[in-house]
């Protein structure tokens, strides 16, 4: 049976929803905050909807879209007096005189074990450093980002496969119960809050869309971390003849070279082999030519010649 207590919800991506579907089953949400709606697609004529809007609008929850947190969501929080306030992946700030408004505050769910990978891409900077062990943690806000007191972390592996889209996904399936057992134990006061090491903090900066380009003098597997942790965005590209190709299915060899970095080295019916930094090689299965859909190297070489370097 659902709990009455009311809560609010601010968030805006796609991974809020397995956390608000919970949230709707256990608990009342009384309000949604998310982003406004806003324009792109092909020539920004097209209108992105948050997901998190539609959500609300599908199970009739009352929603507000606010360019900045004003006066008006300050008194919309107070007049529903909530318990807690859950955030996540929001994107924008929320100042202490919104967040101190419901009873037990407001929490964030934020995808990395803090202190470490504080800031807006803990997922991604986690896959392009190597990472093979991450977590959630759920903690309260505090005036500096990311460094309020710990309620409750939950570890979990990265798995050798994993990109950006797919360690999301199960973050926030698994994220999404260990949610409701925090709320639960914080509001039945059978845990207690832990302040976070400072000295130990690292940052997660967002990542820019300049960073899907490929540097040939990484090494090979520096160059397979960036595309895990670059996909779905930016992606990871690199140019040749005047072209852009993305790539789409790469690997580590274990072939080894004396060529310069961005050389191609050799290619066959499985792979294209190109020279990396410190002498290693990078395999690429699949890559998708401008206009084009993604296909084998050696179906691009069957109407097209291959260069001898990329950039």
């Amino acid at each position: 049976m659902k709990n009455k207590i009311p809560i609010v919800f601010f968030g805006t991506s796609g991974v809020c929803i397995p956390f608000l579907e919970l949230l709707h089953q256990f608990f009342q949400i009384s309000l949604i905050v998310t982003q406004p709606d806003k324009l792109g697609g092909r020539n920004r004529k097209q209108v992105i909807v948050p997901p998190v809007k539609t959500f609300a609008v599908d199970n009739h929850i009352q929603f507000l879209q606010p360019e900045k947190l004003d006066d008006t969501i300050r008194e919309s929080l107070r007049s529903i007096e909530p318990k807690i306030g859950i955030v996540i992946s929001y994107g924008q700030l929320i100042p202490k005189s919104i967040y101190t408004i419901p009873q037990f505050h407001m929490v964030n769910v934020h995808f990395s074990m803090l202190p470490s990978y504080r800031g807006a891409a803990p997922v991604q900077r986690a896959l392009e450093k190597g990472d093979t062990q991450t977590g959630i943690s759920i903690f309260e806000l505090a005036k500096k980002m990311d460094a309020g007191d710990i309620w409750a972390q939950k570890e979990m592996e990265i798995l050798p496969q994993d990109t950006t889209e797919a360690l999301w996904d199960r973050m926030s399936r698994e994220g999404a119960p260990f949610l409701i057992e925090t709320l639960h134990a914080i509001f039945e006061n059978r845990i207690q809050k832990t302040p976070q090491n400072h000295e130990l903090a690292t940052f997660s900066p967002a990542v820019t869309k300049e960073e899907g380009k490929i540097d040939w003098k990484l090494t090979a597997q520096q160059i397979v971390n960036r595309f895990r942790a670059f996909t779905p965005w930016p992606g990871l590209s690199c140019c040749a003849c005047d072209k852009s190709f993305i790539l789409t299915k790469i690997d580590v060899s274990e072939a080894t070279h004396d060529g310069i970095p961005g050389e191609v080295l050799s290619w066959d019916k499985q792979f294209l082999r190109i020279a990396c930094g410190d002498r290693t090689v990078l395999e690429i299965m699949e890559l998708q030519p401008p206009g084009k859909k993604p296909m084998s190297p050696y179906c691009y070489c069957m109407g097209n010649q291959l260069p001898k370097c990329f950039s």
